[in-house]
């Protein structure tokens, strides 16, 4: 698969490798944080029914041209989390903004003050959408646990740097 890297959006870094090739996610499966459409193509390249979603214009734009210049369907959506997402799917996956940064400085990269601000969002949505969730975690930002102890989270891989340990949780 051939991705092309456009200006202004997320490019595929460890944390977008980290969330391709999950064995388990089959059937339908909503991406969020689609970006350049890395991980969302390579499901959809596996015969899965993908609904990609990015609150950047210049993502979704992206997305839908590395799709199509790669010859993989997939459902292409702008839009804030899981706002006008109608549906159940078999899995989600998410790479989120997990940097701290007061105040924000760059939707892609910054999750706000304690960076971990959107993926709580986003745990406390996922259920109405997903049985099973994936998503990026940084020991920069780490989701506190005693906030969800109705949902079990799992680390499945990890990637270590000096500075920092990206971890990808499974939640159930």
């Amino acid at each position: 698969m051939r991705i092309e890297r456009c200006k202004g959006v997320y490019e595929p870094e460890d944390d977008s490798y980290l969330l391709m090739g999950i064995e388990e996610i089959r059937g339908s499966l909503l991406e969020i944080g689609c970006g350049t459409g890395i991980v969302g193509l390579s499901y959809a390249e596996r015969g899965l029914n993908v609904t990609a979603i990015d609150l950047s214009e210049k993502a979704v734009k992206c997305t839908k041209k590395n799709a199509l210049d790669n010859g993989v369907k997939v459902n292409v959506v702008r839009t804030n989390l899981f706002e006008g997402i109608k549906g159940r799917f078999d899995y989600c996956i998410f790479n989120p903004p997990y940097l701290p940064a007061d105040p924000p400085d760059d939707g892609a990269w910054t999750g706000g003050r304690r960076g971990n601000e959107i993926i709580i969002s986003f745990l406390r949505a996922f259920k109405q959408f997903a049985d099973v969730a994936f998503y990026i975690e940084s020991s920069l930002s780490p989701v506190p646990r005693e906030m969800f102890g109705e949902l079990k989270l799992e680390e499945v891989r990890k990637i270590t740097y000096d500075f920092e340990n990206l971890k990808l949780i499974r939640v159930s």
